[in-house]
């Protein structure tokens, strides 16, 4: 009998596991992040981070810990390509480190805040490399670092196309997990019961582990997902459309492609400010409409799955 897993790329699963399961996540932030000091125990802390004083936003984390040695790792699943993802991320590393701070303390050393982000599409399209880890350190002097912050993110949609993965390894075991988990227990020669907490993981994602509100919660994540696509798809034809017309009537190829060129890259950098503003949850639905000539009902829609 065919077994119905989740995927863990989904955010109530990665929750699920990685957010309550102490075992597995200690041996994947061991895995992946690579601490100075290896993590052997962890302790879950609040998702909400405070609000930035200049526009009042959240800055709200997936999954957040401390060791015993009072390391701090921020753990993050992204399915869907933001608007300054890179700065975006900044911005949460930053805060977890200055969130240790009192008022008027001077400014010491603190505990060190280590961000993971597993990414399932591209962040850098012109890099073959998929595992990209970004510090401070002197560009003249490299092994000059300031110390405190870490960031490190994961391309799994470029290291799925790879495949090959190796199974003695267990980074790639664990990648064959979140990229293909179905795979992962079928394969020959292959005893997943070996590595118990990966054999947790894989038992975890059955849908008979999940509420009826998770599993609701599941499959609009992918709903959600499937709009933004779409959203997506018709700004970029929209856009390379109207480019096309501006081209044509100036007359020239030039044109043609100046066109296309503007017209694709504004279409997209407006469904993305229209994500964006629909996470915030400042504007109303009717204003969005009318800001983004979009009609109601699209808005709504996307709405819901943004504002549950």
């Amino acid at each position: 009998m065919k077994r119905d897993l989740l995927k863990p790329t989904a955010d109530v699963v990665f929750k699920r596991i990685f957010g309550q399961e102490k075992d597995i996540t200690i041996e994947f932030i061991n895995l992946f992040v690579d601490p100075p000091v290896p993590v052997v125990d962890i302790t879950y802390l609040k998702q909400e981070m405070l609000a930035d004083n200049r526009d009042g936003k959240i800055s709200v984390v997936d999954i957040r810990c401390t060791d015993t040695n009072n390391q701090h790792f921020i753990l993050e699943m992204q399915v869907v390509h933001h608007d300054g993802f890179l700065n975006r991320q900044l911005l949460y590393a930053c805060k977890a480190y200055a969130l240790q701070y009192l008022s008027g303390e001077k400014y010491k050393p603190k505990h060190p805040v280590f961000l993971l982000t597993i990414i399932d599409h591209e962040i850098l399209p012109g890099v073959a490399d998929w595992n990209h880890e970004f510090s401070f350190n002197h560009q003249t002097y490299p092994e000059i670092k300031v110390e405190g912050l870490s960031m490190r993110f994961i391309e799994l949609a470029k290291r799925r196309k790879l495949d090959n993965f190796n199974m003695e390894n267990p980074t790639d075991r664990w990648l064959k997990f979140l990229a293909e988990p179905e795979k992962l227990i079928n394969m020959q020669k292959f005893d997943i019961s070996v590595y118990p907490n990966l054999l947790k993981a894989t038992e975890l994602l059955d849908r008979s582990n999940f509420t009826i509100e998770q599993q609701i919660a599941y499959d609009r994540h992918w709903f959600a997902v499937a709009d933004i696509n779409q959203v997506r798809i018709d700004s970029y034809d929209r856009g390379h459309d109207q480019g096309i017309e501006i081209g044509e009537e100036r007359g020239i190829k030039k044109g043609i492609n100046i066109g296309v060129g503007k017209g694709r890259e504004e279409g997209f950098d407006l469904t993305l400010n229209l994500i964006d503003e629909l996470e915030q949850g400042v504007q109303s639905n009717e204003e969005l409409a009318e800001k983004y000539s979009k009609p109601l009902t699209v808005i709504e829609k996307l709405a819901s799955k943004f504002r549950s």
